[in-house]
């Protein structure tokens, strides 16, 4: 998938905009949002899909103030259709009963492209969720949470079968399980076409700044790990992992590999790069 279409369904998604101008002395960057690094898993090949699992540890407290959106799972493809999930410092949405869009704070999301219906949403208890068709269709589960530094494991996993007119459609499930506080919470589920629903063998993570332009001085110092994907339960024999650094945004990320995980450095400007594809993790034969 082209990077300019994915940041464009990136933007669309979190339903903010993105508004302001460039601070004083600052060169002139690209629109917001901003992705300070892409990382990129290959599988190796596409997978039955019954659950996908990725382990995310933040390094520090982020004020709110901030719009930082940390993606565990930046961008994926059930049977082809778009979807992704992660962490934000400000989200927002509706309710069923209330189609008023309004703040939410802090919290965790997941969405799906290809899709207007509110019945192809199931928020949580106390859950919100968003509906959009401008720049393609897209839904969106939210569930207000006030995480902090630590390690999560943010999952999907195949839930319930529906048939409607004759055709098979599966609910998936988001769950975000916080090792600190040994809570588990369910964001939402969503519904996709089909019943058989594969993988796709590319997968992403990714951290965003998001919202109303700010200065780069404020993009906050924090280390974010993503440990490598699991799928159905069992960690993928010899994926690889590349990091993309896309043009025009600040360079203030560093990914490094250590230990099958990637390491996010944020926050620290990072002086003439050269490359903006680094090739982190190889691929190892099966």
């Amino acid at each position: 998938m082209k990077l300019a279409f994915l940041t464009s369904v990136f933007a669309l998604a979190l339903g903010l905009a993105a508004t302001g101008q460039p601070g004083g002395g600052e060169p002139k960057y690209a629109p917001m949002p901003w992705h300070l690094t892409d990382t990129w898993w290959d599988l190796g090949q596409e997978t039955p899909f019954e659950s996908l699992a990725v382990d995310v540890t933040i390094g520090a407290d982020v004020p709110a103030s901030v719009n930082l959106y940390v993606a565990p799972i930046g961008l994926g493809h059930l049977s082809k259709t778009q979807f992704y999930g992660g962490i934000q410092t400000q989200s927002d949405g509706y309710t069923k009963k209330d189609l008023k869009l309004r703040g939410i704070g802090p919290g965790f999301l997941f969405s799906m492209w290809g899709e207007r219906g509110n019945d192809a949403i199931r928020p949580s208890d106390g859950g919100f969720f968003q509906s959009s068709g401008h720049e393609g269709d897209f839904v969106s589960v939210r569930r207000p949470f006030a995480w902090k530094k630590g390690k999560y494991t943010y999952r999907l996993t195949r839930m319930d079968r529906e048939e409607i007119d004759g055709k098979p459609f599966t609910w998936v499930g988001a769950f975000v399980y916080s090792h600190e506080k040994d809570e588990n919470v369910f964001v939402g589920a969503l519904r996709f076409k089909g019943e058989k629903l594969a993988l796709d063998r590319k997968v992403a993570n990714f951290v965003e700044i998001y919202g109303n332009r700010r200065p780069v001085s404020e993009i906050p110092k924090v280390t974010i790990t993503f440990g490598p994907p699991v799928v159905n339960g069992m960690p993928v024999a010899g994926a690889s992992a590349e990091a993309v650094y896309p043009k025009g945004v600040p360079d203030y990320a560093d990914v490094a590999a250590k230990d099958g995980a990637l390491v996010v450095t944020v926050g620290t400007p990072v002086e003439g790069r050269k490359k903006r594809s680094v090739m982190l993790i190889e691929a190892k034969p099966k």
